[in-house]
């Protein structure tokens, strides 16, 4: 089979399965984690599961950093340096991180080379344009159907979360509504989405099974799709108990994800969320 001539790589708040970081050749820049002074490669060091378990016990908030710019110049000289000629690198939406910053910094040494996208999205809203343009890439699709691919996938892609607790957003500072928010809200379930880049409030509950249901009439409202994860933050049995109330949605099987820890700082333990991609 012929080499691939593009190049795809993205940061690991994309959230894509190993494996299929693996068979599809797609390059992971890793985020920081940093929990009680101590710096952690996102992925590596400290799994997601002793993060989740640990978080509550923390003695003082984690906190996230995005990886040097020098990180991403590394990924990108490697890739062309091994006989890509061109590389396609997809992030984390530019309003909620710094992500693509550092990438567009290291670009600029290498011209049209390298191709900066903003998905507008993150976990795998951002992780299913990756996927498509992987698969396209694999197929010997040009940098531009890549990129028309990968634009006709951003606008097709859906993410909904039900968040436990709104005390790891407020913490975090990166909610602009929520920085108003006092007393017993802190104590109720907030579903939101995640449009154009923005992370919008769709409602509000008191109990966890009643935003489970809002969740749900929400990804109804999505029709059939490509793609479907469940996603959610340390708590796999209640996210694998879910896929029969969604797996109709698609025909392809959906993938359980335990979101990287990067998002986890700022959701907090016991978030529950749905990610699709439309036909």
């Amino acid at each position: 089979m012929t080499k691939p001539s593009v190049a795809i790589v993205t940061d690991s708040i994309a959230d894509i399965p190993t494996d299929q970081v693996e068979e599809l050749n797609i390059t992971v820049v890793p985020a920081i984690l940093i929990i009680e002074g101590q710096t952690y490669v996102d992925g590596e060091e400290i799994s997601r599961e002793e993060f989740y378990q640990r978080m509550p016990t923390f003695s003082e908030p984690a906190t996230t950093a995005i990886p040097s710019s020098m990180a991403f110049d590394e990924r990108y000289r490697r890739l062309l340096d091994s006989g890509y000629e061109r590389i396609l690198s997809i992030h984390v939406a530019s309003q909620l991180s710094g992500m693509i910053n550092a990438a567009s910094q290291a670009a600029q040494a290498y011209d049209d080379r390298v191709r900066i996208f903003d998905s507008k999205s993150l976990t795998l809203g951002l992780g299913f344009q990756v996927l498509e343009a992987a698969e396209a890439s694999l197929r010997g699709e040009s940098l531009d159907s890549i990129l028309e691919i990968v634009r006709s996938a951003r606008e097709r892609v859906r993410l909904v979360a039900l968040i436990d607790t709104l005390e790891y957003l407020k913490r975090s500072g990166r909610i602009s509504w929520l920085r108003a928010s006092l007393g017993d809200l802190l104590q109720m379930k907030l579903l939101v989405s995640v449009l154009d880049g923005e992370v919008v409030r769709l409602g509000i509950t008191r109990t966890h099974k009643k935003g489970i249901v809002q969740l749900l009439s929400h990804v109804k409202s999505w029709g059939s799709l490509e793609r479907l994860a469940v996603l959610h933050s340390g708590i796999p049995e209640k996210a694998s108990a879910f896929v029969d109330k969604v797996r109709h949605l698609t025909s392809n099987p959906p993938l359980i994800v335990d979101v990287t820890t990067l998002i986890g700082t700022h959701v907090g333990p016991k978030a529950i969320g749905l990610a699709g991609l439309c036909k």
